[in-house]
């Protein structure tokens, strides 16, 4: 794993005014370093690191879908990332918190080539898996959103990135710590009013202080992440789960759009399965026990 303390260099780099160029054509960004706004120790260290800040690398949707397909059955890969999750929540890893979802996603994904969703032109997604057919990407940024708690939940290529990386670690073990942090956040969950929304429930965690070392960007994805695995049940899909298929793109679009339909304020933000949350649906406890038992 990259040293937390380059994490914090890193984070002083990733920002818009270290941007040097936008490539309109291939839509990345590339930094550069700002030496005013570094400390000269912190140079050296990312000096001595090796770690490249603009690591640009080109994906094809059909090869991604081949890759990720062969990497899901990495021995052992799913015991480790259990256990990562469960040590996100319990530490505030907050590395921890993506490779759940990505595996839930690869380990499911259909072998197809590209297949073009005709009614959104952005990105030019799969329909099938929302992987875009071509995109470049700046790995050496996406790497550090991973490490602060920015996730990516879908058709994305840091899905690839994420578990490239996982598959080189060594198994990381979460202990009866951290197991009980996890069990206090869905029991903290379990105590909402039936009316009570996302938004109230990310600050009542907040309040509460049960995560340790967690911030709004780590909270914020793993209740996004909770509502994936179907631990926060929703509204639209009785049991949804990503732990248990694969749903294509098109068809999680749909459920996104009905939301963004009857969302009071229609420039409100729907995320799905999140926004489809309410107090009243409470927690899925047959994956919670399933995750607590895949660590065994």
């Amino acid at each position: 794993m990259i040293d937390p303390k380059l994490i914090k260099i890193l984070s002083k780099v990733y920002l818009h005014q270290n941007t040097v160029a936008y490539d309109s054509d291939k839509k990345f960004y590339t930094y550069q370093l700002q030496p005013d706004n570094i400390k000269e120790k912190d140079l050296s260290l990312l000096a001595a690191s090796g770690y490249s800040i603009n690591q640009i690398e080109h994906y094809q949707h059909n090869q991604v879908v081949q890759n990720l397909r062969t990497i899901v059955n990495q021995e052992g890969l799913e015991h480790k990332i259990y256990h990562l999750f469960i040590k996100a929540i319990g530490t505030g890893l907050h590395r921890g918190l993506q490779p759940i979802i990505s595996y839930a996603y690869a380990k499911h994904l259909p072998d197809h080539i590209f297949e073009p969703f005709e009614e959104d032109t952005f990105r030019n997604p799969c329909k099938i898996c929302g992987l875009p057919k071509e995109n470049w990407e700046n790995d050496g940024k996406n790497s550090h959103d991973l490490y602060i708690g920015y996730c990516r939940i879908g058709g994305y290529t840091e899905i690839l990135l994420d578990l490239r990386e996982i598959s080189t670690l060594a198994p990381i073990k979460a202990n009866k710590n951290d197991i009980e942090v996890f069990k206090n956040l869905i029991a903290c969950i379990e105590q909402a009013n039936e009316n009570e929304t996302p938004t109230d429930l990310l600050n009542r965690i907040s309040k509460a202080k049960i995560l340790p070392n967690s911030n709004n960007t780590s909270r914020t994805w793993l209740l996004r992440i909770l509502a994936a695995l179907g631990i926060l049940r929703n509204k639209l899909v009785e049991d949804y789960s990503m732990l248990n298929g694969f749903t294509p793109y098109h068809q999680l679009l749909s459920w996104e759009k009905q939301l963004h339909q009857e969302a009071p304020n229609h420039r409100t933000e729907v995320n799905f399965p999140l926004s489809a949350w309410r107090g009243k649906l409470g927690v899925n406890k047959e994956v919670v026990y399933r995750i607590l038992n895949t660590m065994q």
